[in-house]
């Protein structure tokens, strides 16, 4: 019987390369960060380079949605040695409203950024992931549900669960693993804008983000723990799976 690997080696990170894109990258910047990761942070939003460099991570300016540009992004994190790491957090945020009133051009959009740029993000990064890595997709609970008014936003994000398995099984065999992280309600400024008209209903925001089973309002960083988990050896044997960090809520 072959020897398990000693728990500190199979947790770390030291001298890996990861691409990560927009969204709730910086807490998950912040944890490659601190287990040694050189990591290249890639985002539309200019205001990501104070974040980079406050983190200790490199900054690319890049549109997902054009290809050239995550291929650019992708050769910068990838250096010499080829990337190990891709985290696809990009995307758009949820809210459809009434579905006989949204346009085509706003579907579409819905599935050009959250879909095809994370197909190509996907692609860019294996083709640089010479001895293998670890992909992870950004998913949603909504992905596993149906809801009102985000229905353009389910579809996208279960859309990105199916591709993530497609991949699992194509990549495989060159050793690169991808799943996918479907978070519950995040407590971020974004989820705050979205939420606010409610409040002026009366009802309880901060309540409604920590509705969940364990009472808490999810962080970013309980997304990037699941990271963390994810690209690690720990999960050497993990592929093709979708990990649900909702405090419960999808219980």
């Amino acid at each position: 019987m072959d020897t398990a690997p000693a728990l500190d080696s199979v947790f770390s990170l030291a001298g890996r390369r990861a691409l990560v894109t927009g969204g709730i990258g910086a807490a998950v910047v912040a944890r490659l960060v601190e287990a040694g990761v050189a990591v290249t942070l890639a985002d539309l939003d200019t205001d990501g380079a104070a974040t980079a460099d406050r983190l200790g991570a490199t900054f690319v300016a890049c549109d997902v949605t054009d290809a050239a540009q995550l291929g650019a992004a992708a050769d910068t994190a990838a250096g010499d040695s080829g990337l190990d790491i891709c985290v696809n957090n990009a995307g758009i945020f949820p809210t459809t409203g009434p579905m006989q009133s949204a346009s085509d051009d706003f579907v579409a959009r819905m599935l050009e950024v959250n879909v095809r740029a994370v197909f190509s993000a996907a692609r860019e990064a294996a083709n640089r992931m010479p001895n293998g890595g670890s992909i992870v997709n950004m998913a949603s609970i909504a992905a596993l549900g149906g809801g009102a008014g985000i229905s353009a936003y389910s579809a996208s994000k279960a859309a990105v669960v199916s591709m993530t398995r497609a991949h699992a099984i194509e990549l495989g065999p060159q050793g690169i693993r991808v799943n996918a992280i479907a978070p519950g309600v995040i407590d971020t400024p974004g989820v705050q804008a979205q939420l606010e008209p409610l409040r002026a209903s009366g009802i309880d925001i901060d309540k409604r983000i920590a509705a969940n089973p364990l009472g808490m309002a999810g962080q970013p960083d309980h997304i990037a723990r699941g990271v963390m988990f994810l690209v690690s050896d720990l999960a050497a044997f993990v592929t093709g799976q979708v990990l649900v960090i909702d405090g419960g809520a999808t219980a």
